[in-house]
């Protein structure tokens, strides 16, 4: 696999008559199991259009090949090059002032500023980068996290809101993010859901990845596979799905679970290991552990499709989320889903009684409810699988790209 060099983008961003858009991502970027660097990895390097030019500047990004081009991403230059680690609060300023001053060193490199991250270093981006006549657009991507309502209620949160009035443009990738951001005075907001950032789902289901992957997990070929992929923590609602599988597993011989994602220090260093040995020790408890598989962190893209074609149910019981790529993930490999309801969010992804079922969130009976009816329909669980695969064709990466390009060509020309 080519790979693109750094040089070559910084020769291409300097050509006159371009949109040079300069991504700014965190310490953690690259570091941790997330979409957002699945995403932002598999833009950069599936990139097409000329007119505009994109590069990376933040993180050093460890290995991967999770990108939906024909290129894997090579961080031009790290602004962190010691990537995540635990910080004091003078080491943390350390950091804002010098993400600002490199933004300042370097705005001749770039128009567009796109932060993908919160902080007062970035919340401070726009005001410092106008003195250079240039543009900061935001990602808001968690709900309860980075939207203007949640951070309104924060300390600091008056002045935290009055600083994002500056961006020039806001990506919100869900409707109630949209909604929020609009409501609370930001401008130049477009709703960019998330794409497929694994194009390996694309072909459809595949019988010879499930047979292989299922082997090489020991799980039966006959089985009921139900999978969940994300970060193994409360927010992703990890206890409850447990909690659901035991009543489940408990009255189905053949049904088996398997995790994909982070849940050690090791895979993640935010990892809360506490939570993670709390959820397994119920499991043995009830003696279904043995049908449940912990795959840890998966970054190579073909492993990370072969859990999908594995599984027959994707099962998403989130507390809080702003877009999840996961039920785009699992709807194109014709994965039935049962995921919480959140309002503009969940349910813009999954339509309900056609794709999949969504449950209140907290609700383990639900939860079950939802899953159940899956687990024991087979004819239904095809049925949505199909109209699943088809759902998911609103998230496709070339609509992105043009949506985020015109968004890109309006922020150049905005004027305050």
């Amino acid at each position: 696999m080519d790979v693109a060099k750094p040089a070559d983008r910084h020769t291409e961003a300097r050509a006159p008559g371009k949109i040079r858009v300069l991504h700014v991502v965190s310490r953690e970027f690259g570091h941790r199991f997330s979409g957002v660097n699945h995403c932002v990895l598999s833009l950069l390097s599936g990139w097409m259009d000329e007119d505009i030019v994109l590069d990376l500047w933040g993180s050093a990004v460890r290995p991967t090949n999770l990108g939906s081009g024909d290129l894997d991403y090579e961080l031009a230059a790290p602004l962190w090059p010691s990537g995540t680690q635990t910080r004091s609060r003078v080491g943390i300023l350390k950091d804002y002032v010098r993400q600002l001053a490199f933004l300042a060193t370097h705005a001749h490199s770039f128009d567009i500023a796109h932060f993908h991250s919160l902080g007062w270093d970035t919340l401070a981006g726009p005001a410092l980068l106008h003195l250079f006549g240039k543009k900061a657009v935001f990602s808001m991507t968690l709900h309860g996290s980075d939207n203007p309502s949640a951070v309104a209620a924060m300390r600091g949160g008056r002045l935290a809101i009055g600083l994002m009035r500056g961006f020039d443009g806001i990506v919100a990738v869900s409707p109630r993010l949209a909604k929020d951001s609009v409501g609370s005075g930001l401008k130049n907001v477009i709703c960019l859901p998330n794409f497929l950032a694994l194009p390996q789902l694309k072909h459809g289901p595949d019988a010879v990845a499930r047979e292989k992957v299922r082997t090489e997990l020991a799980v039966p070929l006959d089985a009921i596979v139900l999978l969940f992929v994300g970060s193994v923590i409360s927010r992703k609602g990890v206890d409850l799905l447990s909690e659901s599988f035991v009543r489940l597993a408990l009255r189905h011989d053949d049904l088996w679970l398997v995790v994909v994602g982070p849940q050690s220090k090791a895979d993640d260093p935010t990892i809360d290991e506490a939570f993670v040995r709390d959820v397994r020790e119920g499991l043995e408890r009830a003696g279904v552990a043995s049908r449940v598989v912990w795959t840890g962190t998966a970054r190579d893209k073909d492993t990370f499709a072969g859990y999908y074609h594995a599984a027959d149910v994707f099962v998403f019981p989130t507390r809080a989320e702003g877009m999840p790529n996961v039920l785009c993930e699992a709807m194109t490999a014709g994965l039935p889903v049962a995921a919480t309801h959140l309002d503009g969010i969940t349910d813009f992804a999954v339509a309900e009684g056609v794709t999949g079922f969504l449950f209140p969130p907290e609700d383990v009976d639900a939860l079950t409810q939802a899953t159940e009816r899956l687990v024991s329909d087979p004819v239904l669980r095809a049925k949505m699988g199909w109209a699943a695969r088809a759902h998911s064709k609103r998230f496709g990466f070339e609509e992105y790209c043009r949506n985020l390009k015109a968004f890109y060509v309006k922020v150049a020309g905005f004027s305050r």
